[in-house]
């Protein structure tokens, strides 16, 4: 079982040794849920099942969501584990993301914790859903069924005026589908301890998402920032994408 004296890369690793009974559990499920989604009366429409891996004790919610009727053939499904530290609720899905570490430094394949507090999925339903009869689990399912693509934004004092009171940690947010979603960030790994950023071993990247908001709750100047940015990370990405390829350091593959 996860805990949270487990550093982040220990906690990947544990989930990433229930992959494959997940994986055949949510196709076992698939058909049940296909079934029962059928006879929706409103879309979207979802299910979700619960299940815990017998050997590692951790709890999954698998899950299982339809855009319109059109889709119920090919539902969008996937499952996130539920976590608990001082009482305190977490959705936690894991996979790995392309990261570099200082402008010098290849891009890598690197471990992704996505941590999303029970005040985020509130304020997602409050701001977007707006239904109160959905329980906890109907809104992660939602929420990431809806928003699987994420484009990630530096965050400035155009954004968030206050961003410098928050540190480092919070400088980045997240462009969804749905809106706009503000986290906090840490890193994993073996530091260089004269802060030779070059010397450092990441393993691995955990993000809270701490806060959603709707664009429609931006101000002006805040959407023209973030959009702004979003080209501008877009283009720089392709051209590290570019660069990195023609000069053989595209390195995608996760280390063990």
């Amino acid at each position: 079982m996860i805990t949270p004296f487990m550093s982040f890369k220990e906690m990947y690793d544990r989930l990433a040794d229930d992959l494959k009974k997940v994986k055949y559990r949510r196709e076992y499920y698939l058909p049940k849920a296909k079934k029962e989604i059928l006879n929706a009366r409103h879309f979207p429409a979802w299910k979700w099942y619960k299940y815990t891996v017998p050997e590692s004790k951790n709890d999954y919610v698998l899950y299982y969501y339809v855009e319109n009727p059109g889709c119920i053939d090919n539902p969008k499904y996937g499952s996130f584990v539920d976590f608990h530290i001082n009482n305190r609720r977490y959705v936690v899905k894991w996979g790995s993301k392309p990261y570099r570490h200082t402008p010098n430094s290849a891009t890598k394949a690197i471990r992704l914790l996505s941590f999303y507090n029970s005040h985020f999925l509130q304020r997602y339903n409050e701001r977007f859903l707006n239904d109160n009869s959905l329980t906890s689990n109907d809104i992660a399912c939602q929420y990431l069924s809806r928003n699987e693509i994420e484009m990630q934004i530096e965050i400035d004092e155009r954004i968030n005026k206050k961003i410098e009171e928050y540190g480092e940690g919070a400088k980045q947010g997240f462009c969804v589908k749905d809106g706009f979603c503000f986290t906090n960030s840490d890193l994993d790994g073996i530091f260089d301890e004269d802060g030779n950023r070059e010397k450092d071993k990441v393993d691995a990247i955990m993000i809270e998402y701490k806060t959603f908001v709707t664009e429609s709750m931006l101000t002006d100047g805040q959407r023209d920032a973030i959009a702004k940015e979003y080209c501008e990370k877009w283009k720089r990405s392709f051209q590290e994408f570019i660069k990195e390829s023609k000069d053989g350091k595209l390195t995608l593959r996760l280390d063990p």
